[in-house]
């Protein structure tokens, strides 16, 4: 999956001569929290609401204008860039946005909420399922937990590699599958020699 995938393409965007309070409005009446600033259809800039709170706070900053208080050459992440690679800078850089660039034009935004969004849906969860977290020792083992789920009767949604725990040897993957009673599952898994974490029953 892409970037352009995700991203929001229809970006509304502030110049830098615009008073920040304009950008405040903006923001407030569109109920997002990053603004690209352009100048010469060419991106300069973003500012965010935590750039404006200091001049609804102060009197003083009441004129200042957008391009007094933008951060100047913001990092930015192409179209064509894997949505993992957005995933990556957003957490690294501890930013909440990245504008989408072709050459200078601005072509896009794409926020945490776009990425937390791809990860619900990924994971299915906002499917009714049922959870089960098993410790895989070697990766070819990962066939025959996915073959025992099967027999008893469930079907996988989705799969992950969560961190496991101080002294857990091996991987600990979840598993997430359509609704059903985890216990037999459990009981066949561990027959089976392996370590069941936890698990939750899902709603039908």
């Amino acid at each position: 999956m892409q970037v352009r995938d995700i991203m929001a393409a229809e970006v509304v965007t502030i110049r830098p001569d615009q008073p920040a309070i304009r950008a405040y409005q903006l923001m407030r009446d569109r109920r997002f929290r990053h603004l690209p600033v352009v100048a010469d259809d060419r991106l300069i800039g973003i500012v965010s609401e935590r750039d404006l709170r200091p001049v609804l706070l102060s009197p003083g900053l009441a004129e200042a204008t957008v391009g007094e208080i933008m951060v100047e050459s913001p990092l930015t992440i192409g179209p064509e860039a894997p949505v993992e690679e957005a995933a990556r800078l957003l957490v690294t850089r501890k930013i909440g946005c990245l504008p989408v660039v072709e050459g200078d034009a601005l072509v896009g935004i794409v926020t945490e909420t776009d990425l937390l969004s791809v990860v619900v849906e990924l994971f299915g969860l906002l499917r009714a399922s049922t959870r089960i977290d098993v410790v895989v020792p070697a990766l070819e083992a990962l066939q025959e937990v996915s073959r025992i789920i099967r027999e008893e009767g469930c079907e996988v949604i989705s799969m992950a590699v969560l961190t496991s725990p101080p002294g857990v040897q091996g991987r600990v993957y979840t598993f997430r599958l359509e609704p059903c009673d985890p216990h037999p599952i459990v009981a066949a898994l561990t027959a089976a020699g392996y370590a069941v974490l936890s698990h939750e029953a899902g709603r039908r």
